[in-house]
């Protein structure tokens, strides 16, 4: 990234829609909204973390509780652009009355359907078996060299996948029977390393099955290798997004079981955003591990997250420093800090930065540590700095020029209220609905908007972007709190 301001946007991949995808945006359509940023004159477009899920459980579909953040969600292959698709046994299965039907139908869905994956992933294993068949020799060795690039781990998240598969007894991308999670299994099958699993591993169907996780990883990096190559050639930044943990019956921990905290699940203090606190309910990583191993862990996922990324944003960025921990089973109420090797942390993220010349970007919002934001400018890592929250002392929000200029600026995130929501308390609305505020409060809530909404036309009419006309249309908008989406799609 050059040393200039850029602008870009940030697209949610599963939620995008395009006449081609199949009910799940792909790596075919970042590589389209890429285009589009670059003809924008956009530097820049992030994504969600593309962490890998439970690939037989369409309900863990948080990209923020994965189950790996050291491989890739399958859902975001392309699957008309594998090579294997263009076998003609497979184009023929594809383009069938029923399939383009089953395709037809979860594209005209309101929301994202967990019908989607399941097809996905079907039509996947006519693609690995085609590969198994028919592959190149080329390619062939393509597929050797991911393999080799990752020995250890990639054969114990494929292992922890299969196992799943066959402990829940139900199909690929479908829910089914017992979910359960690792700590749940028989004694023997917890431990990576046991004979048993070994045993396992070495049955036909279960290979296959391994085989099939493998192959799976090995066209989602290719295919996202794809996007960030056009993007780097466009002069454009692929953004990618690393989250603060993973999931507490996750494929990281049965790999690495000694490398986190398995009695304890991150979380938030009491704070202006949550007045309750939050149990996010991920597991973190172990502090002492990560002090005596100098970091190793951290570097190894900051390195498969930087992979393909020009920018990569470490979710709660904190965590360097300290993480908020409640007792399993507990509430925010429970927890406490406790604090993480920020001196070796640091170093290892100065190291994977640049060896992939990658920037880095922490979220730094919620409760921060003194002192702390100092030191990340000091280290070369930007801030992140959201509008809605950067305010001056009377409540006014903060001109343009008292913003770091070591810092990545955002309307809002993906846990916030839109700002055509935001204007229209559409998050207040939201709590009342959920029995969180009462009607009384909420009205209080929803005039207390409307000065913040004011003071933010101010802000923006100062800096000059918006002129009188604009500011009298957008007051006309606050004041009716109208729920009419013309209105609202003026913002």
């Amino acid at each position: 990234m050059k040393n200039e301001r850029v602008w870009g946007f940030g697209v949610n991949l599963y939620a995008l829609r395009s006449t081609r995808n199949w009910g799940i945006g792909d790596f075919t359509d970042l590589k389209a909204v890429v285009k589009i940023a670059a003809d924008l004159g956009a530097g820049i477009v992030g994504v969600n973390p593309l962490h890998a899920l439970n690939w037989i459980d369409p309900g863990a579909f948080s990209p923020y509780a994965p189950t790996s953040r050291f491989f890739l969600n399958p859902a975001y292959i392309d699957v008309e652009a594998v090579p294997e698709f263009s076998h003609e046994n497979v184009r023929t299965a594809v383009n069938s009355e029923p399939i383009r039907k089953v395709i037809g139908d979860v594209r005209a869905t309101a929301y994202v359907d967990s019908s989607a994956a399941e097809l996905k992933f079907n039509t996947l294993v006519f693609l690995f078996e085609t590969f198994r068949e028919s592959a190149s020799d080329e390619r062939r060795r393509a597929y050797a060299r991911f393999v080799r690039r990752h020995p250890r781990r990639l054969q114990r998240f494929a292992r922890y996948q299969a196992l799943r598969k066959r402990l829940a007894g139900g199909a690929i991308g479908v829910a089914a029977g017992n979910m359960q999670d690792w700590p749940d299994w028989p004694e023997a099958l917890r431990d990576p390393a046991s004979a048993e699993v070994e045993h396992f591993a070495r049955e036909p169907a279960a290979r296959w099955n391994i085989d099939f996780v493998k192959y799976l990883q090995f066209v989602a990096d290719e295919q996202l290798a794809a996007v960030s190559q056009y993007a780097r050639s466009l002069g454009v930044t692929l953004y990618c997004d690393l989250a603060v943990g993973v999931a507490p019956g996750s494929a990281d921990i049965w790999a690495e079981r000694d490398k986190y905290l398995l009695d304890r699940t991150v979380g938030a203090p009491p704070d202006p955003l949550g007045p309750l606190g939050q149990n996010w309910g991920l597991a973190p990583l172990d502090p002492d591990a990560l002090a005596r191993e100098a970091g190793a862990t951290f570097g190894a996922l900051l390195r498969a997250n930087m992979r393909h990324a020009g920018a990569l944003r470490i979710d709660h960025v904190m965590s360097l420093a300290r993480l908020f921990l409640i007792p399993r089973g507990g509430g925010a109420r429970d927890g406490t800090y406790f604090e993480y090797p920020l001196d070796i942390l640091l170093a290892v993220t100065a190291t994977e930065s640049a060896r992939a010349k990658c920037v880095v970007i922490g979220e730094d919002l919620g409760t921060v540590p003194d002192g702390f934001r100092e030191r990340m400018e000091r280290e070369g890592i930007l801030s992140y700095r959201v509008l809605l929250f950067e305010r001056e002392a009377d409540g006014s929000f903060s001109p343009p020029e008292s913003y770091p200029a070591s810092a990545l600026t955002t309307g809002s995130t993906h846990d916030l209220p839109t700002l055509p929501g935001w204007v229209l308390g559409r998050d207040i609305d939201a709590r009342t609905n959920a029995g969180l505020t009462s009607g009384d409060e909420a009205a209080r809530a929803h005039a207390e908007r409307r000065v913040e909404a004011t003071r933010l036309l101010e802000a923006l009419q100062t800096a000059g972007e918006l002129d009188a006309e604009s500011v009298e249309r957008l007051h006309r908008v606050i004041d009716a709190r109208t729920s009419d989406p013309v209105s609202a799609s003026y913002w």
